[in-house]
């Protein structure tokens, strides 16, 4: 890191306002700021930058809006080359300067403030209040008009214990993701376990139902066998009952 105690967000953006109500004094006007005006505002400078081109230099960065004012130098601390409307505010992209890079890693300047075109620029809602739809320009401040702005920069050590932060909950969230596959794989294991238990069952039943009806087809022929061992014997009994009948009768003689 340097010397450098203030870094810049990893993905260039930086909040230029967020959304809200914020009373201007001097102009005695409520700058009515939501997800419409700072999407118009990004329109605005899309249809710009396209129009004009390679010429287009980008939007202006100051210091302290010191562009405003003619008895001091305009010097500036960057250049916005892209504007994107968020939910929670208009944001850009800047390519800064020497001197402007320098002012927000060393900490000198920590917040921005924008500058609307009024009443060109501004659409009339009503009661003094008032829509933002171009952006003119940006300053670095540490005192914006405009509260609760994100800062440009954070300290390394937020940004460190961000990171760490965010690196905690991915592991924790990586740990979550495994533990539910392999509570995933046990339900499937212990399913097919189950129906291998069921099926195994199934096969004991059958089984045990095959026996029985053998057993019950033995028992049945017993009784077939009996029953006709029992027929065979009374034909025999009356077989010989029969005989004793025949016996010849001889007549007596006279």
């Amino acid at each position: 890191m340097g010397n450098k105690e203030f870094v810049l967000a990893g993905d260039g953006l930086v909040q230029v306002t967020p959304c809200g109500e914020y009373r201007h004094e001097g102009a005695g006007l409520m700058q009515v700021i939501d997800r419409e005006a700072c999407e118009r505002m990004a329109a605005a400078f899309a249809a710009q930058k396209a129009e004009r081109g390679d010429n287009f230099t980008g939007l202006l960065v100051d210091f302290d809006h010191f562009s405003l004012d003619t008895d001091k130098p305009s010097e500036a601390a960057g250049w916005i080359t892209d504007l994107e409307a968020r939910d929670d505010g208009l944001w850009a992209r800047v390519r800064w300067t020497d001197s402007g890079l320098a002012a927000v890693t060393g900490g000198r300047y920590r917040l921005l403030s924008p500058v609307f075109r009024h009443p060109s620029g501004t659409e009339d809602l009503g009661d003094g209040r008032v829509r933002p739809l171009y952006l003119e320009s940006v300053a670095l401040t540490n005192e914006p008009n405009i509260r609760g702005g994100r800062p440009v920069a954070n300290r390394w050590s937020d940004v460190a214990r961000a990171a760490s932060l965010a690196v905690r909950r991915a592991k924790a969230e990586a740990r979550k993701k495994d533990e539910g596959e392999r509570m995933k794989d046990e339900s499937v294991t212990g399913a097919r376990k189950q129906r291998s238990e069921d099926g195994g069952q199934r096969a004991e039943d059958a089984k045990a139902q095959r026996l029985e009806a053998a057993r019950q087809a033995v028992g049945q022929d017993k009784a077939r066998v009996r029953a006709a061992a029992e027929a065979i014997r009374q034909a025999k009994a009356k077989l010989r009952g029969n005989e004793y009948k025949l016996q010849p009768v001889w007549p007596f003689e006279r």
